[in-house]
């Protein structure tokens, strides 16, 4: 129970922390909650009254002191996800359609674009079935589509929603560590899940060899950049069990095609194509 407080309380200061720092006196005066009137809401006008730059600069401050109230109860990638499955679509939709619409919609076209009408679909960390959910709507037709994930909470929320669908497979197992359904599959895709592998190489490397001669692997990830902003996410990150994808590893991926970035409240995205050599 000490830790979960610990954890709640860490996370609330970084996230209104890199609000305050992002947003200014604008995000400060939504703390007046409703009021108008009295000596809580003259202290927020008060607050909200000070310098741009002051406040920015205590919105730092505050992350800062979130990340070590954090660091004293940091969560694993297992934990975080079985704890959110439940809330993990919701989440998702407005990550797609507010904060990287952009990225959002040139990777579901990406996946459309390449995706023969009889194609074999192989999803890695699936989640709750979003990557599914957006071929379905944009009507992309497929053979079969296999669906893999660490956690079990994930893959139950996407199961009740596709599991009628008798195309569609799911598995539970480790990206890192245990092997890949066996393929050849015609498209490989991911979602924000790379920055969650201590080796993202490694899996890339896994996904190539069960990818077919001509086929393609489309990833949207979040990447590292050289600015004080990306080196701070890092840190946050960090204590959620995560890290950016460094630019020179994507370099590295094999059959390199495409490596575009879009940038965001809550750092850059990553939409990388790969190809494999047809013949």
């Amino acid at each position: 129970m000490k830790e979960k407080l610990i954890r709640i309380a860490g996370l609330s200061m970084i996230v209104d922390g890199l609000l305050l720092a992002l947003g200014g006196r604008s995000f400060a005066r939504v703390w007046r909650l409703g009021t108008e009137k009295g000596a809580y809401y003259d202290l927020v006008l008060w607050f909200a009254s000070l310098p741009q730059w002051l406040l920015r600069l205590l919105g730092l401050v505050e992350v800062t002191a979130g990340l070590k109230v954090l660091g004293r109860a940091p969560l694993s990638v297992s934990a975080l996800y079985n704890a959110g499955a439940g809330l993990y679509s919701t989440i998702d939709t407005s990550w797609r359609d507010w904060l990287y619409a952009d990225a959002h919609r040139d990777f579901d076209e990406t996946m459309a674009a390449y995706l023969p009408p009889d194609g074999r679909i192989l999803d890695l960390g699936a989640g709750t079935g979003a990557n599914l959910g957006r071929l379905l709507e944009i009507g992309a037709p497929f053979a079969s589509y296999t669906a893999v994930d660490r956690t079990e909470a994930m893959l139950a929320q996407a199961r009740a929603k596709y599991g009628h669908l008798s195309q569609v497979q799911w598995q539970q197992l480790d990206l890192q560590h245990d092997p890949l359904p066996p393929g050849p599959f015609d498209l490989i895709v991911s979602s924000w899940v790379l920055e969650h592998l201590d080796d993202p190489a490694l899996v890339v490397e896994k996904a190539w060899q069960q990818l077919r001669a001509g086929g393609h692997v489309v990833l949207l990830f979040e990447v590292e950049d050289d600015s004080w902003y990306s080196r701070l996410e890092n840190r946050v990150l960090g204590f959620l069990d995560a890290q950016q994808v460094p630019a020179a590893t994507v370099r590295q991926f094999p059959g390199l095609k495409r490596f575009d970035r879009y940038a965001g409240p809550f750092g850059k995205l990553a939409l990388v194509v790969l190809e494999k050599p047809a013949g």
